[in-house]
């Protein structure tokens, strides 16, 4: 990971110690840091992507949990055809703290359930990386051999946001208050990733992290 000035900082200087038979990567960032992009960089250079988000999602679906989902936030959050309207759910929690606490307290233990299944599936060797926005927020650093956080400055990220998604910065900073501040998850992670080049600059970045994490398991033994 030489030769990129600006690209990459240590907060800790992280060793690349394999705690178990797959390298576990907690990958997160900031609203428009590219986190996103970075995950796409991983899969490109051979790690296998899990996305918190993803997962999330697909227990939205999950029709056991649909009685609860209706006794917290009413039957109105459901479609036509019974599924759950992400729309009218994030109506009902994103501007009510509380709300979105409960939905939280709800998804997360069946999202940690089905990351640690997801892991379990994988080759051993595998180098694994966890997009995952809410790594710091919800304790679950201790999980992973390295943490990383993909960063760019606040400029950059609203001008992502806004073009991406189409916010103000009102809604930027309104989203921005439900997450740690970037600057305490730069504190809080091993490594520190600049995403403030082209993408092909930051995958290989991430492709040189990735073939310094093989060089470092125990006996050479990785899946390609």
């Amino acid at each position: 990971m030489e030769g990129k000035a600006g690209m990459v900082r240590y907060p800790k200087l992280p060793a690349l110690v394999w705690s178990r038979s797959r390298f576990l990567i907690g990958l997160t960032g900031a609203i428009g840091s590219g986190k996103s992009t970075a995950a796409g960089c991983f899969r490109r250079a051979g790690a296998t992507v899990l996305d918190a988000d993803q997962m999330a999602r697909e227990q939205l679906h999950n029709a056991a949990l649909r009685p609860s989902l209706a006794e917290l936030f009413g039957p109105e959050i459901f479609d036509e055809a019974g599924e759950v309207s992400r729309e009218a759910l994030a109506r009902r929690v994103f501007h009510k703290p509380e709300q979105l606490e409960k939905l939280n307290q709800l998804l997360h233990p069946r999202v940690r359930a089905g990351f640690q299944a997801a892991v379990a599936k994988t080759p051993s060797g595998s180098v694994i990386a966890y997009d995952i926005p809410l790594l710091f927020e919800t304790g679950a650093e201790e999980q992973f051999d390295l943490t990383v956080v993909i960063s760019a400055p606040r400029e950059l990220r609203l001008q992502r946001a806004t073009t991406r998604s189409g916010w103000d910065e009102a809604e930027f900073e309104r989203r921005e208050r439900r997450q740690l501040p970037l600057s305490e998850k730069e504190k809080r992670a091993d490594l520190v990733i600049e995403n403030t080049q082209t993408q092909e600059v930051l995958c290989q970045t991430i492709e040189e992290l990735c073939a310094a994490i093989r060089r470092a398991a125990p006996d050479g033994r990785t899946e390609a």
